[in-house]
């Protein structure tokens, strides 16, 4: 048993448009670090970066307490400190990094060994507190890294990918001032679908997933289809098509809403990176770009403890 232990996990882009709630790309552009040690008192929960709340109000507080009640089997003190990296309410997975990497930081220290889809229920158990309700996508993208398929309705369920190295991520990074934004863009989802929308829908997903598969661009470019969701959220992002307009005709791959927004992503290969950035940035006034890569190594490959 260790006497502290740390993690770090990306940031990370959810949805990939077809793919809502089900997938997770881990991103090299931001990380959160957590660290963790063991106390005489209850569960408490400090913020050394960033302005996010402490103890019950951070998502920490709840991935931690899952996993010691749920597969550690008891509680007992710990003494949890957040240093943010990933920007909040950005659509950047910021809640999901911060659950990922206290859930492997909390394993490691009490040498529960948790199986992988333990840890991804309890990260998603924070989530919960941040969403309203419990979604896996970006949690499972800064546990794994890479590329991540997941079962909404099972995270035990789960598929990993290896990025194709030649793909570059450019992000068009905006936070919102609202808080609770990811609660706030989910009320406003439509709660049903046609079916039309449901086939076209359905083959999207299937060829991005052959295409993450086969690292095969055409397919990739299926990233683009966000159906009714992507409709729904753009209302909320002033020159939101004709950027993604634009980015196409630059030659991106795919662009679309990263998450639940404000931020947007397009993905293309690396020498057409700056013409991207140069034909959308103009369009959407107060967005940064951010030139990165998908990040192979997720929380569980980050992880130190200290006796």
């Amino acid at each position: 048993m260790s006497s502290s232990a740390s993690s770090r996990a990306p940031s990370s882009v959810a949805n990939l448009g077809c793919l809502f709630d089900s997938a997770g790309m881990a991103v090299e552009a931001f990380h959160d670090e957590v660290y963790v040690v063991e106390s005489s008192g209850s569960l408490e929960v400090d913020v050394a970066v960033g302005n996010v709340p402490k103890g019950e109000q951070n998502v920490a507080y709840w991935a931690a307490r899952y996993l010691l009640r749920k597969v550690y089997g008891r509680e007992t003190g710990l003494r949890i400190v957040v240093k943010k990296g990933v920007p909040i309410s950005a659509g950047l997975g910021s809640s999901g990094a911060t659950a990922a990497a206290t859930v492997v930081a909390v394993n490691e220290l009490l040498g529960i060994g948790a199986s992988a889809g333990d840890l991804l229920e309890a990260a998603g158990a924070g989530e919960a507190a941040a969403a309203g309700s419990p979604h896996y996508d970006n949690a499972a993208a800064s546990l794994f890294g890479g590329i991540v398929l997941v079962d909404p309705r099972n995270p035990r369920t789960f598929i990993t990918f290896e990025s194709p190295s030649w793909l570059t991520v450019i992000l068009f990074l905006k936070q919102s001032s609202e808080y609770s934004k990811t609660k706030l863009m989910r009320s406003v989802l439509p709660r049903s679908v046609d079916l039309s929308e449901l086939s076209c829908t359905s083959f999207a997903a299937a060829a991005l997933a052959m295409g993450l598969t086969k690292g095969v661009k055409r397919y990739l470019s299926f990233a683009s289809e966000g159906g009714s969701v992507e409709t729904t959220r753009a209302r909320y992002i002033p020159g939101y098509w004709e950027a993604k307009t634009a980015a196409l005709r630059a030659g991106a791959i795919a662009f679309n809403i990263s998450g639940a927004g404000p931020s947007l992503f397009a993905l293309a290969e690396e020498d057409l990176a700056e013409t991207v950035v140069e034909s959308v940035i103009k369009l959407v006034p107060g967005f940064k770009p951010v030139v990165t890569k998908i990040s192979s190594r997720g929380a569980l490959h980050n992880v130190e403890s200290r006796r």
